[in-house]
């Protein structure tokens, strides 16, 4: 197909600095391209845009609204049934479109990438591992982002790059095969130290690799690989004091020693995560937001959230407006406080200049990964995973996380189940609106029974995966009805 011509959208100062993301149409002449280290970087570049688009907002609030914090209250009508747990409707479903849509594009990028850097014969062996690493990394963090939502896909690779009928579905295991293949091929020749801030660099491609283990249930490859990331002294917890100094994780001019992997937005790429995060009024925001979480102060899961942890006040704040609930709720009190979310605020801003970067991974997920692996792997929680874990409760009440403290958690108190069971409630308070949650519970087996003491609703089966779009339906011809997921 010698006259393909591609529209990339490059992100020109996207690789020359972290503060200039300026993004310019290009045509490019596939077969001329790939042939020096600048054109394979506006490869690379292409392949960010899709993802970072959607990922900071459609995607992440039809995520955070099927967890017990998200789904509590009505809010924005398109996402209800997503709230309801009983599986997507027609609206919500065309919801979702784009973000199969971008992640597939952001694949489509990554695979012309590797097809095309491999067949250079201008390059390095260095520098087409180097970039081919890189494309790897984002393929499988779209892939993976993609199968915890649908389960098993059609896979698109560099082998089937240009076959026009389409790719069949594949089981969920062969997406992982695939996943954690490019992951491992990142791990081994992406460089030591991120060019900068927003690529990814071998112990952000390590980290994620230990989550991918984690998933896969492999313990101990998770446990010695989140462990070989602690230990290279990389990264550490970003001290707080107080509740604000989360900020300096989460708000506009947040730049952290925590930060391992973030999409990375400013003026010229910007992000919509406040607007989707934020009330529709609220002092936290310039503007207004889309008001589409709303939770009651006396829901059972807040209340059971210690007042003492910074995290709870940083992440709400106590709103004026009436309660509402879904149809057939029962409410928790109809006088209750209405609570909305503040974690990612800016009380000047507005929608054409708030911009937030959209943490993928940080530090206090690597080390509850290596506590909840570890403790498989041992059959119940030890010192070191306890102490892990402790590091990242500490630094929610604003003590040390390197010394004992009144707040941790005793070892000795817990087995296996009670253990994980702890881990998965930290998570619930660490990663709220990181787009976490939800598949924490499912992976875990928790989700119904979270569902059900939460929020009083019964998941439906066919809730915990999505329906795969019609779109791929019209345009796969090797996919047919019987490949739909169930109950759609």
């Amino acid at each position: 197909m010698k006259n393909i011509i591609l529209y990339i959208l490059p992100l020109i100062a996207f690789f020359a600095c972290e503060d200039a993301l300026i993004e310019k149409p290009k045509s490019l002449t596939v077969e001329s391209f790939y042939n020096a280290p600048g054109e394979v970087e506006t490869g690379l570049a292409a392949i960010y845009t899709p993802m970072r688009e959607r990922i900071d907002g459609w995607w992440l609030s039809m995520i955070e609204c099927q967890t017990e914090y998200g789904s509590g209250m009505n809010g924005a009508a398109n996402f209800d049934a997503c709230k309801t747990m009983q599986g997507l409707d027609g609206v919500t479903s065309n919801n979702i479109v784009r973000s199969w849509d971008s992640f597939y594009s952001s694949i489509r990028n990554a695979n012309l990438v590797i097809h095309y850097t491999e067949k250079s014969e201008s390059l390095s062996q260095a520098d087409k591992d180097r970039f081919v690493a890189e494309a790897k990394f984002l393929r499988a963090i779209a892939y993976f982002h993609l199968t915890r939502a649908w389960g098993g896909l059609p896979i698109y690779t560099e082998e089937n790059l240009y076959e026009t009928t389409g790719a069949p579905k594949s089981s969920q295991e062969a997406v992982y095969d695939l996943i954690r293949s490019d992951m491992e091929f990142a791990a081994q020749y992406l460089p030591e130290q991120a060019p900068i801030a927003g690529r990814p660099s071998k112990w952000a491609a390590k980290t994620a690799l230990s989550d991918v283990y984690l998933y896969l249930e492999e313990y101990q490859l998770a446990s010695s690989t989140a462990l070989e990331v602690i230990e290279a002294n990389q990264y550490s917890l970003e001290p707080v004091s107080q509740p604000e100094d989360f900020n300096n994780l989460f708000g506009l001019t947040a730049s952290s020693p925590e930060e391992i992997f973030y999409f990375k937005y400013n003026q010229n790429s910007k992000s919509s995560l406040i607007l989707f995060t934020q009330e529709i009024n609220t002092p936290y925001f310039g503007s207004a937001g889309y008001g589409i979480f709303n939770w009651d102060k006396l829901n059972p899961f807040y209340v059971e959230w210690e007042d003492g942890d910074f995290r709870k006040e940083f992440n709400w704040y106590e709103s004026d407006k009436a309660n509402t609930y879904l149809p057939g709720q029962p409410a928790f009190s109809q006088d209750a406080v209405h609570i909305c979310p503040k974690k990612y605020n800016d009380p000047d801003g507005t929608a054409t200049i708030a911009t937030f970067d959209f943490p993928v991974y940080r530090f206090a997920e690597l080390l509850l990964i290596y506590a909840e692996a570890t403790a498989y792997v041992e059959n119940g929680p030890t010192a070191d995973a306890m102490e892990k874990l402790n590091m990242v409760h500490r630094r929610a009440y604003g003590y040390d996380v390197n010394s004992p403290s009144p707040v941790d958690f005793n070892v000795e108190d817990y087995d296996l189940t009670t253990f994980v069971d702890l881990i998965i409630q930290e998570r619930g308070y660490e990663f709220q609106f990181e787009g976490k949650r939800w598949f924490d519970l499912v992976r875990s087996g928790r989700v119904y029974d979270n569902m059900e003491k939460y929020i009083f609703r019964s998941v439906a089966e066919k809730h915990l995966l999505w329906p795969i779009p019609s779109l791929e339906f019209d345009l796969n011809e090797a996919m047919g009805p019987e490949d739909q997921n169930p109950g759609y």
